[in-house]
C-alpha cells in the first residue's frame, strides 16, 4: 500500500507514524508545492505539487497517483480541503481513498462563524458570536456580553489576524482592518484540543483529549492527555453530530459551566502527536478504512498524563531541490 501526504512541510512526524503503520507493506510519499520540505527527508518518494488554487492542483494530483500508485491521498492543510471535498469520485474512480469528509463539514469546519452556528443547532456550548458589529454593541451596552472581545476572519488559520478589543473605539478599528470579521466572546478557562476519528460511514471511533500546554504560531506545540470524563463526552457529542472521514483537530475552552467548542479543522492537527503517543494510532486506522475493514471504537481509552514536548531539528537535505 502507498500513501500521499500532500503539503507534507514539516510534518516529519506524521510520515514516520504512517511508516512504522505500514511496516514493510508500503512505502509513504510526501506532497508540498516546495522543493525545500523538511518532511521529504523521511519520505519515501516525494513530488512537487502545484499551488493549491491553480487550475490544474486536482489533475495533477491524479497524475502522481496514477504513476506512483497511490491507494490514499491524506491533505493536510485547510485551503486543500475546500478544494478536494467535491473530488471524491474522481480518486475513487481511480482506485484512491481519498481521506477528506463531505462538503458540508468542510464548509463548517473552514468558516469559523458556521461552527458557531453549528454547535447551536447541535446542542453545544460556544463563545458568543457576531458578524454585525452593531448587534455585538448592543450587547456590550446592555452587558449580555463584556470587554474585552476577540475579532478574527472567519476562516482565519494559525492564529492570524486575531485582535483583542477593550473598547468601541478598537472594537471599530479590527472589524475594518479583518477580512471576513467576526466578534467573539473571550471566555475565561483553560483550552484543550481534541484528535477524533469517524469512519466511512461518519460512526464516531475515537475521541483522544489534550491540554494545550504552549501553542507557537497557532499549532499545539506542547500538550498533556486528559481522562476527564466531562471532556470526552463533549467531544463524544460533537463527533456524534458531524459527518467526519478520517480525523479532526477541534479547539474547546474548559470552563467553570463546561466545555465550550470553538475551532473543527477536519484533518490532522498539529497536536496529534500527543494522542499518537497516548495510543491513538489513527494512522493504522486510516490503513484499515482503505482495506474496508471496520473500526472497533475506542471511545473512552484516552490516557491521562501523556505528555507531547515539540523540539525543532536541523536536516541538512540529501535530495534535488529544484
Amino acid at each position: 500500500m502507498n500513501i500521499l501526504l500532500t503539503s507534507v512541510g514539516r510534518r516529519g512526524y506524521l510520515v514516520k507514524y504512517f511508516k512504522e503503520a505500514l511496516g514493510p507493506n508500503g512505502k509513504v510519499f510526501g506532497g508540498d508545492n516546495s522543493p525545500h520540505s523538511p518532511a521529504f527527508a523521511y519520505c519515501d518518494g516525494t513530488a512537487i505539487l502545484p499551488e493549491v488554487n491553480k487550475d490544474h492542483y486536482v489533475q495533477s494530483l491524479l497524475e502522481i497517483c496514477r504513476d506512483n500508485a497511490i491507494d490514499i491521498v491524506i491533505p493536510l492543510i485547510d485551503p486543500e480541503l475546500e478544494v478536494l471535498a467535491t473530488c471524491q469520485q474522481q480518486f475513487s474512480d481511480a482506485g484512491v481513498l481519498l481521506l477528506v469528509s463531505p462538503p458540508e463539514t468542510i464548509q463548517m469546519g473552514s468558516d469559523k462563524y458556521q461552527t458557531h452556528q453549528f454547535a447551536i443547532a447541535n446542542g453545544l456550548a460556544t463563545p458568543q458570536t457576531f458578524i454585525d458589529i452593531a448587534v455585538a454593541l448592543d450587547q456590550l451596552t446592555v452587558g449580555a456580553l463584556n470587554w474585552p472581545v476577540m475579532v478574527k476572519p472567519r476562516k482565519g488559520s494559525a492564529s492570524v489576524d486575531i485582535m483583542i478589543c477593550h473598547d468601541k473605539l478598537q472594537l471599530e478599528a479590527a472589524f475594518e482592518s479583518v477580512t471576513e470579521p467576526m466578534i467573539q466572546e473571550i471566555l475565561d478557562g483553560t483550552e484543550y484540543g481534541y484528535d477524533l476519528f469517524g469512519d466511512q460511514d461518519f460512526r464516531p471511533v475515537s475521541v483522544y483529549c489534550k491540554e494545550k500546554l504552549a501553542m507557537r504560531a497557532g499549532e499545539t506545540d506542547k500538550a498533556v492527555s486528559t481522562a476527564d470524563p466531562v471532556l470526552i463526552e463533549f467531544g463524544h457529542k460533537l463527533l456524534k453530530s458531524m459527518k467526519l472521514l478520517g480525523p479532526a483537530d477541534v479547539d474547546v475552552i474548559l470552563t467553570k459551566e463546561g466545555p465550550a467548542l470553538l475551532e473543527i479543522n477536519p484533518r490532522f492537527g498539529g497536536g496529534y502527536p500527543c494522542s499518537h503517543m497516548a495510543g491513538a494510532d489513527f494512522c493504522k486506522k486510516v490503513i484499515a478504512l482503505r482495506n474496508g475493514q471496520p473500526l472497533v471504537p475506542d471511545i473512552g481509552s484516552c490516557p491521562d498524563g501523556v505528555c507531547m514536548l515539540k523540539q525543532d531539528e536541523i536536516i541538512q537535505p540529501d535530495w534535488p531541490l529544484s
